[in-house]
């Protein structure tokens, strides 16, 4: 299991060192957020071991729908929206990160790390 993802306990603590690409706190913002959780069956942890069906967030704002601007964002995982939540890419486009991961249909964490480890880092990092 790869314990090195950036791990956190709660929304609130992911917030606190994220803060530019929050998890949003209202439950209907979260639940409208452009997300990926395989088949509404949710991607299953085969990586850290937190027990659950996970959804891939696209933060801030989702992944960016057709005809929207893209974003610079994170992508975590997350039991929708609450703790652990599992930090997967940073400073990534968030339309690449949503093409990427959709393009392969992962059913597993280890799928969406890998597909997203195929994402060009920006050139600071």
């Amino acid at each position: 299991m790869d314990q090195h993802l950036p791990r956190f306990t709660s929304a609130e603590a992911y917030n606190a060192a994220y803060p530019d690409c929050p998890v949003p706190a209202d439950a209907y913002e979260r639940n409208a957020l452009r997300a990926y959780h395989a088949a509404m069956t949710g991607v299953r942890d085969d990586l850290v071991g937190t027990g659950s069906s996970l959804t891939v967030e696209f933060l801030p704002g989702g992944a960016p729908g057709p005809g929207e601007p893209d974003r610079t964002g994170t992508v975590v995982a997350s039991n929708w929206g609450r703790g652990p939540i599992l930090v997967l890419a940073e400073q990534v486009s968030l339309r690449a990160a949503w093409k990427v991961v959709t393009g392969r249909w992962p059913a597993r964490l280890s799928e969406v790390s890998a597909a997203l480890g195929t994402l060009s880092l920006p050139e600071n990092r």
